[in-house]
């Protein structure tokens, strides 16, 4: 009888044992199958921020190519508009030490005394002529107007049959609009030429000097410009 509950313990023992071991085992399985499900959600983790953080610095490469572009418009726009107010100056202004300097600056002018042609309103002038140029001057107030055509019908700008006619257009627009004022003087030269047409008005007041240069066939942008800055 002692020997068979020798041999019921030792069995019962052994039972145990094994299932010790056994629970052992999978405790441990599970516990290193844990760790592995954690390094594999920080990993993931790891590459989803990684991801991110790169997303964000081409999201910040995007946004600094585009301030540059914005800042290169910009740029482009200033310079636009600082090419157009430029051009846009038509009178340039000279300032001189004193008001003498700024007249003596005025070449050219002179009063014509002798005149030989009837250009209307009252108005007289001088015309002659000189190696394939006429000229014709006239005066108007402190204003001396010159008027330089080719003899030659060819090389006239188109609409004008010679300085005659283009100083008595030029007259007959002076009745009707009126010139700055010079202090002592201004002149206005037209250049009847078609192949370099221009007109240059120029005038003193005080101690600046003022110009306007056209080189439009018609003398009358420039004459605007000039009856425009009263």
């Amino acid at each position: 009888m002692s020997i068979k509950t020798n041999t019921a313990a030792l069995l019962l023992g052994s039972v145990l044992l094994l299932s010790a071991c056994s629970g052992e085992g999978t405790a441990s399985d599970q516990d290193e199958s844990n760790q592995t499900q954690d390094e594999n959600q920080t990993k993931t983790s790891t590459d989803t921020n990684e991801d991110n953080n790169g997303d964000d610095t081409v999201g910040e490469n995007t946004s600094a190519a585009d301030s540059e572009n914005n800042e290169d418009a910009g740029g482009s726009s200033d310079k636009a508009n600082s090419d157009t107010s430029s051009e846009n100056e038509e009178i340039q202004k000279k300032e001189y030490e004193s008001a003498e300097d700024a007249a003596a600056a005025i070449n050219g002018y002179e009063k014509v005394e002798q005149t030989n042609i009837d250009l209307g309103h009252g108005i007289k002038g001088l015309q002659e002529g000189a190696a394939g140029h006429e000229y014709l001057y006239w005066n108007e107030g402190d204003w001396l107007i010159k008027v330089d055509f080719p003899t030659d019908p060819k090389y006239r700008i188109d609409g004008y049959d010679g300085a005659e006619d283009m100083a008595k257009k030029v007259v007959e627009y002076l009745e009707k609009n009126y010139l700055p004022a010079p202090d002592e003087k201004g002149v206005i030269t037209i250049n009847g030429f078609k192949e370099h047409p221009e007109t240059v008005v120029k005038w003193q007041k005080g101690k600046n000097v003022y110009t306007i240069t056209s080189k439009e066939k018609e003398p009358f942008d420039a004459l605007d410009t000039a009856v425009e800055s009263n």
